[in-house]
């Protein structure tokens, strides 16, 4: 089932309300994209921690050979960020982000726009107004440059597999997961890292398959060389 058919899944019986917010129940969220693709699974990259304590965690869902990313940050009852979360709350947390990860691929993609039921069509989809600036704001606006592309801390880049009895599964997992971080990567040191930290899986995944492991690593060459380019 493509994406143009889940965005229309009424998912309204197993949705809930807190603080005016609309959450849709995880659970059922998996069901459904399972039922639609058997072999879906998902994966939690390394969390981010900010210098006030908080945590934004992440979700990779691989649903019909795409993988979607969505972040959450880790909050308390009044959806407020939470400083030091304990493991009940970065749990709770990494659910959500499960379930909106899902909403990626379309299913209750619509209650995250304040929408009660999904869109009949295309064109019932909100749209986003292209709004142009007063001409004298654009005259006075100042122009930023750019930032230099620098490499992320040699720590960041990290990955989480989640063990399993499939093979296959885990080696798709991994490569959703690399996909994920070589497209983020902005500078060579970073892809280096990617590899460097991640070391441990990617041994394993070699004794597995040397074939897969090849093509990871021409993967690895070919971001490398297209950022080094581009610095």
């Amino acid at each position: 089932m493509e994406y143009k058919e889940l965005r229309k899944i009424d998912v309204s019986k197993y949705t809930e309300k807190k603080n005016n917010l609309t959450y849709l129940s995880w659970a059922w969220a998996v069901d459904q994209l399972l039922l639609v693709d058997p072999k879906a699974h998902w994966f939690y990259p390394e969390y981010q921690r900010w210098g006030n304590g908080t945590v934004m965690v992440f979700c990779t869902v691989v649903a019909n050979d795409v993988a979607r990313t969505a972040q959450l940050p880790v909050m308390d009852y009044r959806n407020k960020p939470i400083a030091e979360p304990d493991s009940f709350a970065v749990n709770t947390a990494m659910q959500r982000a499960l379930a909106k990860a899902i909403a990626l691929h379309g299913i209750g993609l619509y209650i995250y726009n304040g929408e009660d039921l999904p869109p009949d069509t295309e064109e019932d989809m909100p749209k986003v107004a292209n709004i142009s600036a007063p001409p004298k704001a654009v005259e006075k606006a100042k122009v930023t440059p750019a930032p230099t592309k620098t490499a992320g801390k040699p720590g960041e880049w990290q990955l989480t597999v989640m063990d399993t009895n499939d093979a296959k599964g885990w080696l798709e997992s991994l490569k959703a997961g690399v996909d994920t971080l070589l497209t983020v990567a902005v500078h060579p040191d970073d892809v280096a890292n990617i590899f460097k930290n991640n070391r441990v899986v990617f041994d394993k995944a070699k004794a597995m398959d040397e074939k897969f492991y090849s093509e990871m690593m021409v993967s690895f060459s070919k971001t490398k060389e297209s950022l080094t380019k581009g610095k």
